[in-house]
């Protein structure tokens, strides 16, 4: 309460006190001492006390008040102290700032940690915010979730980003039922999923696959990421959809990643389904020393294939081939 108006309210309600007692007519009272007396009428001596209480109260509000004032005049010239401060961390240079007052010597601590990023031993909670930013920016998934943020905040949506890329299971259950990807949670999770998902988990997933994410899978098969039976690797081919260059790159890197005869078995399937497929069989054909059936495939199909011909000719002169380079 302020000064004026305690002396205002303590004023009337003593003139109150005072009114009332006197209407009363209680007469008088002698307060005796040893030898001192001292007579006074019974209203004056109700009011005393008040009067004494009036006046020590004033003098305690008046001292604190001073201190008060002490304090804010500190206060006033360490906020002004404080633009300072943020000029020289802005601009990397070591603060000159002396603070009076321990609030902002302690807000001089809060920004060096925001600007430098380092944590200070006297403010734990900010220490452990700064431990999730930290794990949230190295691509950890962190639980955020006593922060109360927004759904739109960076950190959460980052922090989504990053249970996705470390959660495969998170990822497949995210577009599991999805037939198309609206956003881009989606399709990261997707694109996860054929990074790291599964054959089981990636060929329930209803979204169609575009031919070089199909051919990702065959990469992943070759550098044994992803396990696949000949019967799964046999329908992932025919459901593939895959130009003349991409059946290919598939023949070339299943070599040894399945046996000759199923290999052979299954692209003789295919280029008899696509004619796309014909050049990867003949250099199957060509890889697995088959040469008999390799002239018996150029001589009857109307397209000419220098490369396969250069390459049988090189071959009945035991010329030695880098077939991978050779036949492209």
């Amino acid at each position: 309460m302020k000064t004026r108006l305690f002396s205002l309210a303590s004023f009337i309600y003593i003139a109150i006190i005072a009114a009332f007692v006197f209407y009363l007519d209680l007469g008088e009272y002698t307060l005796s001492i040893a030898n001192f007396s001292l007579h006074l009428p019974v209203a004056v001596w109700f009011i005393i006390p008040l009067v004494l209480f009036f006046f020590f109260s004033l003098l305690h509000m008046s001292f604190y008040g001073f201190l008060r004032s002490l304090k804010f005049k500190h206060f006033f010239k360490d906020a002004a102290k404080f633009e300072n401060l943020i000029i020289d961390l802005l601009l990397e240079k070591e603060p000159k700032s002396n603070f009076s007052t321990k609030e902002f010597r302690s807000v001089e601590e809060l920004v060096k940690m925001l600007k430098n990023h380092q944590k200070n031993p006297e403010f734990p909670k900010t220490n452990e915010i700064l431990d999730l930013i930290d794990g949230v920016k190295r691509g950890e998934y962190v639980n955020l979730s006593k922060l109360k943020l927004e759904h739109n905040n960076v950190l959460l949506l980052q922090n989504e980003k990053n249970r996705i890329n470390n959660d495969i299971n998170y990822a497949y259950a995210k577009v599991k039922n999805c037939y198309e990807l609206k956003d881009e949670y989606e399709e990261l999770a997707f694109e996860n999923l054929l990074k790291k998902g599964s054959y089981e988990q990636i060929k329930n997933n209803k979204v169609p696959k575009k031919a070089y994410q199909v051919l990702s899978l065959f990469k992943r098969f070759q550098n044994g990421d992803l396990k696949l039976s000949e019967a799964e690797y046999e329908v992932l081919l025919a459901h593939s959809n895959f130009n003349q260059e991409q059946y290919l790159s598939v023949a070339k890197m299943s070599v040894k990643a399945l046996q000759p005869d199923a290999l052979l078995g299954i692209f003789k399937k295919i280029k008899e389904q696509n004619s796309e497929a014909l050049r990867a069989y003949l250099y199957l054909l060509s890889e697995f020393g088959l040469l008999d059936e390799l002239r018996e495939q150029i001589r009857s199909d109307e397209k000419e294939f220098n490369d396969f011909k250069a390459f049988l000719v090189l071959r009945e002169k035991n010329i030695a081939v880098d077939l991978v380079s050779f036949i492209q």
